[in-house]
């Protein structure tokens, strides 16, 4: 599953880069990318609430979570707040009484309710509820993230507060499945002003997909868990459609247009590609989750979603344009950047988690290091 998290992240970086393509192609939608990881996330937490004995304590479930994606987060966003965003209280404060500047100061410190950000508009030196973020002129109040991606952590973290409640039974997850369904029915039938940010930021709404993870583990477990042999040729197979789908984008545009499109009535984007990974996610876990190279490259995918936008600015201001032509050299950046922070960062707190669950367990489990989630975003 390691490569797969690997390439979805690279679809997100290249999403933000100037022109967003690397040497004139254009990856998978970044937007795509972002629900993907959503299914791997629902995925991953449902097997370590089933297999994790430590899990049981809810205490050491929310704890292990957060520190998987916090203490990488805020270097990240020290880093932006020193290097890019000097002027960030000073502008703000311009925009909103101290009340509001302290909720965003707070989520940026905290990760908690970055998404609301894009419900939010300024109005006469407040936050005011909006439900097209977009069209309002003037800044737009999710610029004020020192992570502006991070916004999809906020939807992460919804589902990480129900995973207890909802993960260790089937009945339950089909009920959250069948609750995001219904809010993406409801809100589509409400015809919003516009897509953004309905599309896919709206967490009761990608609930659908978190459960069809959870769904997909257990289904998963019974087809593959006792067939090593048939989970290989099945992960084989599944890179081999990813790799495809992600770098043959002259091949995959017609497929989008003709199948992927719009959903309308559920206001979903490619939805045959979200069903590949429905589909795909298993065999992906189950037939790679013992290769070294696989885990190596999953483990970069959520520095790299923490840390390309901070990287792309800091190229776009520092070098010649010459040195940019291409984005290669963004990229390469941004893998290098990530390699560091996991190796700093990373890796040290991992060291803690294990004391709260996120250890290898008895011989034919998941290890460590496969429930170490990755969500990069759009922006």
């Amino acid at each position: 599953m390691g490569t797969v998290r690997f390439l979805l992240a690279l679809c997100v970086v290249v999403t933000h880069a100037k022109g967003g393509s690397i040497f004139g192609l254009t990856l998978f939608s970044g937007i795509s990318a972002v629900q993907c990881f959503y299914v791997i996330s629902g995925f991953l937490i449902t097997m370590v609430l089933n297999e994790r004995a430590d899990y049981a304590q809810l205490s050491n479930f929310y704890l292990s979570r957060y520190l998987r994606l916090w203490p990488c987060y805020i270097v990240v966003a020290l880093a932006s707040l020193v290097l890019t965003r000097q002027n960030w209280l000073a502008q703000l404060s311009q925009l909103v009484h101290w009340g509001d500047v302290a909720f965003l100061a707070l989520s940026n410190l905290t990760l908690f309710l970055q998404d609301w950000t894009l419900f939010l508009r300024f109005d006469a030196g407040h936050l005011v509820p909006t439900d097209a973020f977009g069209t309002w002129p003037g800044p737009q109040v999710n610029a004020f993230l020192l992570v502006p991606q991070c916004w999809s952590i906020g939807v992460e973290l919804v589902f990480y507060l129900i995973a207890p409640f909802v993960c260790r039974r089937v009945s339950t997850l089909v009920a959250l499945l069948g609750f995001g369904l219904v809010t993406r029915l409801v809100v589509a039938a409400l015809h919003p002003p516009a897509l953004d940010p309905w599309v896919y930021r709206f967490a009761p709404a990608e609930m659908m997909l978190f459960a069809a993870g959870g769904l997909a583990w257990f289904r998963g477990r019974a087809i593959y868990a006792s067939r090593p042999l048939l989970a290989k040729r099945a992960c084989g197979v599944s890179i081999a459609l990813f790799v495809a789908l992600v770098f043959g984008s002259e091949f995959v545009t017609p497929l989008v247009a003709a199948f992927g499109g719009l959903s309308r009535p559920l206001l979903l984007l490619n939805w045959p590609f979200l069903l590949l990974m429905i589909f795909a996610v298993a065999p992906l876990f189950f037939g790679a989750r013992s290769h070294r190279l696989d885990k190596a490259l999953g483990e970069l995918s959520y520095p790299m979603y923490l840390c390309h936008i901070l990287v792309g600015t800091l190229i776009a201001t520092w070098l010649p344009e010459r040195w940019q032509a291409g984005n290669a050299l963004y990229v390469a950046a941004v893998i290098l950047a990530s390699i560091a922070l996991d190796m700093a960062v990373v890796k040290p707190v991992d060291a803690f988690r294990q004391r709260l669950g996120a250890r290898a367990p008895a011989s034919g489990h998941a290890t460590a290091s496969d429930v170490k989630l990755a969500i990069p975003s759009a922006a």
